[in-house]
Protein backbone atom coordinates (compact mmCIF):
# COMPACT_ATOMS: atom_id res chain seq x y z
CA UNK A 1 0.00 0.00 0.00
CA UNK A 2 1.39 3.19 -0.98
CA UNK A 3 -1.55 5.76 -1.27
CA UNK A 4 -5.05 6.52 0.14
CA UNK A 5 -6.82 4.59 -1.86
CA UNK A 6 -4.75 1.13 -1.40
CA UNK A 7 -5.70 1.17 2.51
CA UNK A 8 -9.76 2.02 1.18
CA UNK A 9 -9.51 -0.78 -0.88
CA UNK A 10 -7.30 -2.83 1.65
CA UNK A 11 -10.63 -2.46 4.27
CA UNK A 12 -12.76 -3.65 1.47
CA UNK A 13 -11.32 -6.99 1.37
CA UNK A 14 -10.69 -7.56 4.77
CA UNK A 15 -14.25 -6.42 5.64
CA UNK A 16 -12.83 -3.64 8.15
CA UNK A 17 -15.31 -0.84 8.78
CA UNK A 18 -13.50 2.41 7.06
CA UNK A 19 -14.29 4.49 9.89
CA UNK A 20 -12.61 2.01 12.69
CA UNK A 21 -9.66 3.40 11.05
CA UNK A 22 -7.41 7.04 12.01
CA UNK A 23 -5.67 8.92 9.48
CA UNK A 24 -3.01 10.82 11.13
CA UNK A 25 -0.58 13.31 10.41
CA UNK A 26 3.12 11.42 10.00
CA UNK A 27 5.94 12.03 12.40
CA UNK A 28 8.55 10.84 10.00
CA UNK A 29 7.94 10.05 6.57
CA UNK A 30 9.91 9.97 3.11
CA UNK A 31 9.41 12.77 0.44
CA UNK A 32 8.73 9.79 -2.10
CA UNK A 33 5.83 8.24 -0.33
CA UNK A 34 2.47 8.93 0.76
CA UNK A 35 2.14 6.45 3.36
CA UNK A 36 4.39 5.88 6.17
CA UNK A 37 3.47 2.85 7.30
CA UNK A 38 6.24 0.46 9.87
CA UNK A 39 7.17 -1.44 6.95
CA UNK A 40 7.22 -0.85 2.92
CA UNK A 41 5.71 -4.07 2.20
CA UNK A 42 2.66 -3.97 4.62
CA UNK A 43 -0.42 -5.84 2.97
CA UNK A 44 -3.04 -5.98 6.31
CA UNK A 45 -4.38 -3.72 8.71
CA UNK A 46 -6.52 -4.18 11.59
CA UNK A 47 -9.38 -2.67 12.93
CA UNK A 48 -8.40 0.41 14.56
CA UNK A 49 -5.18 1.38 12.72
CA UNK A 50 -3.39 4.21 12.60
CA UNK A 51 -2.66 5.29 9.52
CA UNK A 52 -0.07 7.84 9.01
CA UNK A 53 0.28 10.24 6.22
CA UNK A 54 2.60 12.36 4.62
CA UNK A 55 -0.61 14.78 3.33
CA UNK A 56 2.46 16.95 0.88
CA UNK A 57 3.19 13.64 -1.50
CA UNK A 58 -0.76 15.31 -3.32
CA UNK A 59 -2.05 17.69 -1.30
CA UNK A 60 0.44 20.42 -0.72
CA UNK A 61 -1.93 23.25 -1.23
CA UNK A 62 -4.53 21.53 0.93
CA UNK A 63 -2.55 21.16 3.98
CA UNK A 64 0.09 23.37 3.66
CA UNK A 65 -1.12 26.09 6.43
CA UNK A 66 -1.98 23.46 9.05
CA UNK A 67 1.13 22.08 10.50
CA UNK A 68 3.30 24.57 10.36
CA UNK A 69 6.07 24.38 12.84
CA UNK A 70 5.10 27.55 14.73
CA UNK A 71 1.75 26.54 15.32
CA UNK A 72 1.04 25.39 19.34
CA UNK A 73 -2.30 25.58 19.15
CA UNK A 74 -5.33 23.37 18.38
CA UNK A 75 -3.56 20.32 17.87
CA UNK A 76 -6.39 18.32 18.99
CA UNK A 77 -9.03 20.38 16.64
CA UNK A 78 -6.08 20.49 13.96
CA UNK A 79 -5.74 16.50 14.17
CA UNK A 80 -8.99 15.83 13.99
CA UNK A 81 -9.79 17.91 10.91
CA UNK A 82 -6.89 16.43 9.44
CA UNK A 83 -8.97 12.89 9.96
CA UNK A 84 -12.00 14.34 8.64
CA UNK A 85 -10.03 15.67 5.49
CA UNK A 86 -8.08 12.34 4.79
CA UNK A 87 -10.75 10.47 4.75
CA UNK A 88 -13.07 12.00 2.11
CA UNK A 89 -10.03 12.51 -0.01
CA UNK A 90 -9.47 8.87 0.39
CA UNK A 91 -13.23 8.13 -0.91
CA UNK A 92 -12.14 10.37 -3.44
CA UNK A 93 -9.47 8.61 -4.24
CA UNK A 94 -11.30 5.47 -4.98
CA UNK A 95 -14.03 6.86 -6.58
CA UNK A 96 -11.82 8.62 -9.40
CA UNK A 97 -10.56 4.99 -10.05
CA UNK A 98 -13.63 2.73 -10.10
CA UNK A 99 -15.76 1.93 -13.34
CA UNK A 100 -19.95 2.45 -13.51
CA UNK A 101 -20.02 -1.35 -12.32
CA UNK A 102 -18.10 -1.10 -9.32
CA UNK A 103 -19.58 2.23 -8.35
CA UNK A 104 -23.15 0.84 -8.43
CA UNK A 105 -21.53 -2.60 -6.66
CA UNK A 106 -20.84 0.10 -3.51
CA UNK A 107 -24.14 1.51 -3.32
CA UNK A 108 -25.66 -1.84 -3.58
CA UNK A 109 -23.34 -2.89 -0.58
CA UNK A 110 -24.23 -0.27 1.49
CA UNK A 111 -27.91 -0.52 0.51
CA UNK A 112 -27.40 -4.44 2.28
CA UNK A 113 -25.55 -2.92 4.83
CA UNK A 114 -28.40 -0.99 6.02
CA UNK A 115 -30.91 -3.09 6.02
CA UNK A 116 -32.63 -1.84 2.24
CA UNK A 117 -33.28 -6.02 1.62
CA UNK A 118 -34.02 -6.82 5.44
CA UNK A 119 -31.84 -7.52 8.68
CA UNK A 120 -31.57 -11.04 7.39
CA UNK A 121 -29.88 -10.23 3.93
CA UNK A 122 -27.57 -8.37 6.18
CA UNK A 123 -26.41 -10.79 8.27
CA UNK A 124 -26.45 -13.14 6.02
CA UNK A 125 -24.51 -11.20 3.26
CA UNK A 126 -21.92 -10.88 6.06
CA UNK A 127 -21.25 -14.56 6.01
CA UNK A 128 -19.60 -14.26 2.66
CA UNK A 129 -15.73 -13.21 2.39
CA UNK A 130 -15.33 -10.18 0.47
CA UNK A 131 -14.23 -12.16 -3.10
CA UNK A 132 -17.66 -14.01 -2.08
CA UNK A 133 -19.26 -10.84 -2.12
CA UNK A 134 -18.24 -9.26 -5.21
CA UNK A 135 -19.58 -12.30 -6.87
CA UNK A 136 -23.22 -11.47 -5.08
CA UNK A 137 -22.87 -7.61 -6.27
CA UNK A 138 -22.12 -8.60 -9.57
CA UNK A 139 -25.08 -11.34 -10.04
CA UNK A 140 -27.11 -8.56 -8.38
CA UNK A 141 -26.60 -6.28 -10.80
CA UNK A 142 -26.38 -8.35 -13.51
CA UNK A 143 -30.34 -9.41 -12.67
CA UNK A 144 -31.12 -6.15 -12.48
CA UNK A 145 -30.20 -5.81 -16.38
CA UNK A 146 -31.30 -8.79 -17.20
CA UNK A 147 -34.09 -10.08 -14.76
CA UNK A 148 -34.29 -13.29 -12.78
CA UNK A 149 -33.40 -16.39 -14.12
CA UNK A 150 -32.49 -19.67 -13.10
CA UNK A 151 -29.47 -19.81 -14.80
CA UNK A 152 -27.93 -16.76 -12.62
CA UNK A 153 -29.25 -18.99 -9.34
CA UNK A 154 -27.23 -21.75 -10.67
CA UNK A 155 -23.86 -19.52 -11.57
CA UNK A 156 -24.43 -18.31 -7.62
CA UNK A 157 -24.33 -21.54 -6.53
CA UNK A 158 -21.40 -22.58 -8.80
CA UNK A 159 -19.29 -20.01 -7.47
CA UNK A 160 -20.33 -19.96 -3.79
CA UNK A 161 -21.65 -23.10 -2.59
CA UNK A 162 -19.03 -25.71 -2.94
CA UNK A 163 -20.54 -29.35 -4.25
CA UNK A 164 -23.49 -29.02 -5.09
CA UNK A 165 -26.26 -30.02 -7.88
CA UNK A 166 -29.20 -27.83 -8.93
CA UNK A 167 -32.53 -29.98 -10.23
CA UNK A 168 -34.62 -28.00 -12.40
CA UNK A 169 -38.27 -30.83 -11.79
CA UNK A 170 -39.78 -32.43 -14.94
CA UNK A 171 -43.15 -32.80 -13.10
CA UNK A 172 -43.60 -29.28 -11.91
CA UNK A 173 -41.85 -26.46 -13.98
CA UNK A 174 -41.57 -24.27 -10.69
CA UNK A 175 -39.95 -27.26 -8.66
CA UNK A 176 -36.29 -26.44 -7.71
CA UNK A 177 -34.37 -29.06 -6.21
CA UNK A 178 -30.93 -28.45 -4.77
CA UNK A 179 -28.58 -31.33 -3.26
CA UNK A 180 -25.41 -29.94 -1.03
CA UNK A 181 -22.80 -32.53 -0.83
CA UNK A 182 -22.25 -31.18 2.88
CA UNK A 183 -23.43 -31.60 6.70
CA UNK A 184 -26.25 -28.93 7.27
CA UNK A 185 -25.72 -26.49 9.68
CA UNK A 186 -26.63 -22.62 10.59
CA UNK A 187 -24.29 -20.87 8.36
CA UNK A 188 -25.07 -22.74 5.08
CA UNK A 189 -28.71 -22.68 5.73
CA UNK A 190 -28.27 -18.54 6.04
CA UNK A 191 -26.32 -18.97 3.10
CA UNK A 192 -28.90 -20.80 0.89
CA UNK A 193 -31.61 -18.68 2.24
CA UNK A 194 -30.06 -15.90 1.18
CA UNK A 195 -29.20 -16.51 -2.55
CA UNK A 196 -32.67 -18.49 -2.93
CA UNK A 197 -34.29 -15.04 -1.49
CA UNK A 198 -31.99 -12.83 -3.87
CA UNK A 199 -32.24 -15.08 -7.05
CA UNK A 200 -35.23 -17.11 -7.27
CA UNK A 201 -38.32 -15.34 -8.15
CA UNK A 202 -42.17 -16.19 -7.20
CA UNK A 203 -43.23 -18.73 -7.89
CA UNK A 204 -41.03 -21.20 -7.96
CA UNK A 205 -40.17 -23.11 -4.78
CA UNK A 206 -37.04 -24.34 -4.00
CA UNK A 207 -36.06 -27.82 -1.54
CA UNK A 208 -32.55 -28.45 -0.53
CA UNK A 209 -31.15 -31.20 0.80
CA UNK A 210 -27.87 -31.33 2.93
CA UNK A 211 -25.47 -34.44 3.24
CA UNK A 212 -27.44 -37.30 2.10
CA UNK A 213 -28.82 -36.89 -2.36
CA UNK A 214 -32.77 -38.51 -2.76
CA UNK A 215 -33.25 -41.06 -4.66
CA UNK A 216 -34.11 -40.50 -8.44
CA UNK A 217 -35.59 -43.45 -10.06
CA UNK A 218 -33.25 -45.24 -12.72
CA UNK A 219 -29.94 -43.49 -11.76
CA UNK A 220 -28.73 -46.37 -9.58
CA UNK A 221 -26.14 -44.14 -7.55
CA UNK A 222 -29.21 -42.22 -6.02
CA UNK A 223 -30.78 -45.31 -4.94
CA UNK A 224 -28.50 -46.65 -2.32
CA UNK A 225 -29.88 -47.97 0.75
CA UNK A 226 -29.09 -45.74 3.86
CA UNK A 227 -27.60 -43.00 1.32
CA UNK A 228 -30.62 -41.16 0.13
CA UNK A 229 -33.39 -38.74 1.35
CA UNK A 230 -36.91 -39.34 0.25
CA UNK A 231 -38.58 -36.53 -1.38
Amino acid sequence: MNYLWGVMLQLKRQGIPEKSIRFQMAHEFSTYMELSTPYLNQIELEEGSVIEVNPYYRFYNIFKDLFQPDLEEFSTLRGNLFHLILHQLAQNDVLSGMTKEEYHKKLLYQDLMEDAFGTKAKESVILFDGEEREVILSGLLKQYETGSSLDMFKDMMEALIPNNIVYHSNQNSYEILVYIGREKDKTIIAKMDFLVKMFIELPYHVDVFYNYHFGIVEIDETMVIDEITLC
